[in-house]
């Protein structure tokens, strides 16, 4: 081939290219999964040890530590709360948690508006807006799923939630706060899909706090059980009475530092901090005293969320 002519087709080729790197550079990158589809949990330790009130690993501030030990297993039987739905950030960890995801479809461009989840415990749904559309202002209701919005990271939805009501994020008393932003981060890996869960709570917490132990995979049978509710009274509480505990009193075996689990664990860690946190926490447990007597009943996963 002529040498001129070949260097020309080489000066085109790179203006092609260039070109074309250019106009996909502004194009949003597409979804390469889709996590719509019924999904069953699979097997996952839930938060906690053996030990009822047992916080270790948890970034707690001073005030939720004083929440877990002022709880008493008697406030789920406050009439109030004898139907306080789960939170959707909490029903993922736990054990009923077949979830539904499915979409809203623009048609004239195909592109998908929302996706809408449905999970077991307790019938929870979220809407979570794909669209662009910011977060309300802060004086907006709450919800116990909150606001959602996502974007997709790669082949991760990373779903941003604000406007959640106060609850537990374990049923023994440890709390987040009204102003909790949860940082969830979907990622489906053929038929598996794994959910990645970040706290911030600029109240309850002195660092991020962040589960990564659950994990679905794809069942298209998968029956969908409701879940209807009705108020019983399983202990009397007395009408206005508040259950709970004085400084220092907690019933919690956690809390008691003449008790241990069944591997030893000293006292001061099950206060939780984020000290704890760490790897290297485990060369300052070696030199704590540990208590003598082991509690009952302190199988692995027990103290965790029903």
């Amino acid at each position: 081939m002529d040498p001129e002519r070949s260097g020309w087709l080489r000066k085109q080729s790179r203006i092609y290219l260039l070109g074309l790197l250019v106009a996909l550079w502004g194009y949003p990158a597409l979804a390469q999964v889709d996590i719509q589809g019924t999904w069953r949990p699979l097997p996952r330790n839930q938060d906690g040890s053996g030990m009822v009130g047992d916080i270790a690993g948890i970034p707690v501030t001073e005030g939720d530590r004083a929440r877990v030990a002022s709880w008493s297993p008697e406030n789920f039987d406050v009439t109030e709360w004898a139907c306080r739905p789960h939170a959707w950030d909490y029903s993922l960890e736990g054990p009923l948690s077949p979830i539904r995801f499915w979409a809203d479809i623009d048609q004239a461009t195909q592109k998908i508006i929302a996706y809408h989840g449905h999970i077991n415990q307790q019938e929870q749904e979220v809407t979570i807006w794909m669209d662009g559309r910011p977060h309300p202002p802060e004086n907006t209701v709450h919800t116990w799923s909150g606001f959602s919005t996502a974007e997709w990271d790669g082949d991760v939805l990373v779903v941003t939630t604000t406007h959640l009501k106060e609850t537990y994020i374990r049923r023994d008393g440890l709390m987040r706060s009204d102003r909790a932003t949860v940082r969830t981060r979907w990622r489906r890996m053929g038929d598996y899909l794994q959910a990645t869960s970040i706290l911030y709570d600029p109240v309850y917490m002195t660092e991020p706090y962040i589960r990564s132990t659950m994990m679905w995979v794809n069942d298209p049978g998968l029956r969908m059980d409701p879940y209807p509710c009705e108020e019983a009274t399983e202990s009397p509480i007395a009408r206005g009475a508040v259950p709970h505990f004085l400084p220092g009193k907690s019933a919690l075996p956690a809390l008691n530092k003449d008790l241990t689990d069944r591997f030893g664990t000293p006292y001061e860690p099950r206060l939780g901090g984020a000290e704890t946190m760490y790897p290297e926490y485990v060369v300052k447990m070696k030199s704590m005293p540990r208590p003598a007597k082991v509690a009952a009943g302190t199988a692995e996963g027990a103290g965790g969320a029903p």
